[in-house]
């Protein structure tokens, strides 16, 4: 088991170093540190840590434009990233902030993992053509790419669709084959016996032999607090993808997990990557597939394959000179394609276009203005649609009790009637009862008491639905109280909950509206009706 996730470790770790802008190597650094702290604060015993293509490409984006093309300020700066990650995930354990992932939504996740897999690949197309490009953005890179086809490298275009088929034909062969380790392998061996870096194909070079130091990131109080919205950023991210794969694994396997110590594990396996001088680490959707295929139960799986990652930096590290790096390429090309779904986004259209346009822009958003950017305006635009649908939540004029003691519900503009009986309206709303929908509340009861004419008695207000109440509601629920009041019209409440009841303590209305006028259910609140208005 830990043979076959080092097979895939190696490759894949050393295509998101290189995806992140810093050494191919440093994704081994990451590894390094991510697995053992994992293995040591973690509460899943399927899930592997280490470089990821999403955390690569948010830290790139992130430390680029920082590093002003210094290398050695470039590799600081992605180790400082990771370290504020970990710190970040260890502040959030003490405060508690797991809610925070709740505000990505299915359609935000959709749409942004969509983006960055896009990003992702087109950061890769340069490689592919051997054509350094100018361009970081998405869609630029594509314009650019076009407009400079003349240029191709055409040995190093035909390596890279080879490399490209032939890990697609082994994924469907048989997804547990160790596909890049195959294509790393036999594309050294090829590049080495018939010198491909004499015939123009870029390749890795030397890679240093031995293990990582231990250093902190030498870096300013002023690039720290440049790097903090993304670390942010990729903190949240990290920890919804995480914890919802996570969850996964341990329903599938009936285990138990710890949601808030997940934050320490995270927390540490950053902090172990930082130290390293490596980049932020993230839960590896495919190692942790891989380990869970082969039967792994414990994360002495991530521990031997850090046993043998050391190994493997101290004695074989110069086999991977002869690499070409459009294998890697190759490698991160594939793995991304296996994210886009677009089955997601059918999911979406089919259950609410709202959503599945809100995934569409948060798309778009993090391709044309950034990963970071792109995602805080699909949060925000995601917030607005709630508090939309807050605003106007469905809500229903009961129909008559039928004999077995249930009710029917109809909505108000399918009655033609506006009285659920003589004299009587029983009105349900489906929401928390606050600012956002209070005179929406307020305006549909008036048009259902205007309808009623001037023979309403009663109005009962079925709030099973209510679980929120605040002062905005109060104050609509009071004014419409006393006008029902000036009409001779009774208001009466049905099924509210014991906070609810609370909060109308709190607030008078319990006083206002009588006790005697809070009923357990509609059924209650009907009969009372019936009773009190000498109704048979």
């Amino acid at each position: 088991m830990a043979i076959t996730v080092f097979a895939v470790l190696v490759p894949s770790a050393m295509a998101y170093g290189d995806l992140a802008g810093v050494t191919p190597v440093a994704g081994l650094y990451v590894a390094l540190g991510a697995m053992v702290m994992y293995a040591l604060f973690g509460t899943s015993r399927q899930v592997i840590m280490g470089p990821e293509a999403t955390t690569a490409i948010m830290t790139a984006a992130a430390v680029a434009p920082l590093a002003a093309g210094d290398p050695v300020r470039y590799a600081a700066l992605a180790a400082m990233t990771a370290l504020l990650v970990g710190v970040i995930a260890l502040l959030a354990r003490l405060a508690k902030l797991g809610f925070i992932t709740d505000f990505l939504s299915k359609p935000i996740l959709v749409g942004y993992i969509f983006g960055v897999t896009l990003i992702v690949i087109g950061s890769q197309l340069g490689k592919m053509f051997g054509i350094k490009l100018e361009s970081d953005q998405f869609f630029q890179q594509v314009v650019e790419l076009i407009r400079r086809l003349g240029e191709t490298h055409p040995l190093t275009f035909v390596i890279g669709i080879v490399c490209v088929a032939a890990l697609l034909i082994m994924r469907r062969i048989n997804r547990a084959l160790p596909g890049p380790l195959i294509v790393v392998v036999g594309t050294i061996i090829l590049s080495a016996v018939l010198d491909w870096q004499a015939k123009g194909v870029a390749i890795v070079g030397a890679v240093p032999s031995g293990l990582p130091k231990l250093a902190i990131p030498a870096v300013s109080f002023q690039d720290i607090l440049a790097l903090l919205p993304a670390a942010l950023a990729i903190t949240i991210l990290i920890y919804a993808d995480e914890i919802l794969t996570a969850r996964v694994f341990a329903a599938k396997h009936s285990q138990k997990m710890d949601a808030n110590q997940e934050f320490v594990a995270i927390g540490m396996a950053n902090i172990g990557a930082g130290f390293l001088t490596g980049f932020p680490a993230a839960l590896s959707a495919s190692r942790t597939a891989v380990n869970d295929q082969m039967g792994g139960k414990t994360q002495w799986v991530g521990l031997f394959a850090t046993a043998l990652t050391i190994i493997f930096l101290l004695f074989f590290t110069p086999l991977l000179a002869p690499l070409p790096t459009v294998a890697l390429g190759a490698i991160i090309i594939v793995a991304s394609l296996g994210l886009i779904d677009l089955a997601a986004f059918r999911f979406l259209r089919k259950v609410r276009r709202t959503e599945f346009w809100l995934a569409v822009v948060t798309a778009l958003g993090v391709l044309t203005v950034g990963i970071l950017a792109g995602i805080l305006m699909a949060v925000v635009l995601s917030l607005i649609n709630v508090i939309y649908h807050i605003s106007k939540p469905h809500d229903a004029l009961l129909d008559d009790m039928d004999a077995s003691g249930g009710t029917v519900y109809r909505g108000i503009a399918d009655k033609e009637t506006a009285l659920t009986e003589p004299g009587l309206i029983v009105y349900r709303f489906d929401a928390p009862l606050v600012f956002a929908n209070a005179a929406f509340f307020t305006e549909r009861l008036e048009e259902l008491i205007a309808n009623a004419g001037a023979g309403l008695k009663c109005v009962i207000l079925d709030a099973e639905a209510i679980s929120d109440f605040d002062s905005t509601a109060a104050e609509a629920l009071e004014n419409l109280d006393t006008d029902l009041e000036r009409g001779g019209v009774e208001l009466w409440i049905a099924r509210a909950n014991a906070p609810l009841r609370d909060l109308l303590q709190v607030t008078g209305l319990l006083t206002r509206i009588g006790q005697e006028n809070i009923h357990p259910s509609v059924r209650a609140a009907v009969t009372a009706y019936r009773a009190h208005f000498g109704i048979s």
